[in-house]
């Protein structure tokens, strides 16, 4: 019993500390309450992807990745993901040349005034 109680409350500092780094500006994925934008660039491991497919499927959007690779230090090199936001907005996007400067992704914004809703592969 001891030892489920030191996992769970390891599992929730866990979670409190992740989330708080999600926070941060200069990660690739923005939570909002009305807008939802991840950003892929070489930094990613394949751990990030995981935790980004995690948090999306949290926050009620399924996001699956048809093809990874990864470079010799790890980073994310090239993807193949298709999003659905399950509310009619779906797409997919495909990229063989990520760098941290490129702005490749996907974003689901829920403003009823907003001029685009959705959209993937380069964002402005």
């Amino acid at each position: 019993m001891e030892r489920i109680l030191k996992t769970s409350l390891l599992l929730l500092a866990l979670f409190l500390i992740s989330g708080f780094i999600y926070c941060d500006p200069n990660t690739p994925v923005r939570l909002s309450d009305n807008r939802v934008q991840v950003v892929f660039t070489r930094d990613l491991k394949f751990n990030d992807l995981v935790k980004i497919k995690l948090d999306m499927a949290d926050n009620g959007i399924t996001l699956d990745y048809k093809k990874l690779e990864f470079d010799e230090n790890g980073g994310l090199m090239a993807i193949d993901f298709k999003v659905d936001c399950h509310d009619g907005f779906s797409g997919s996007a495909s990229s063989n040349q990520i760098s941290n400067n490129s702005r490749f992704g996907f974003f689901r914004d829920y403003n009823d005034d907003v001029e685009s809703p959705f959209g993937t592969g380069n964002l402005e």
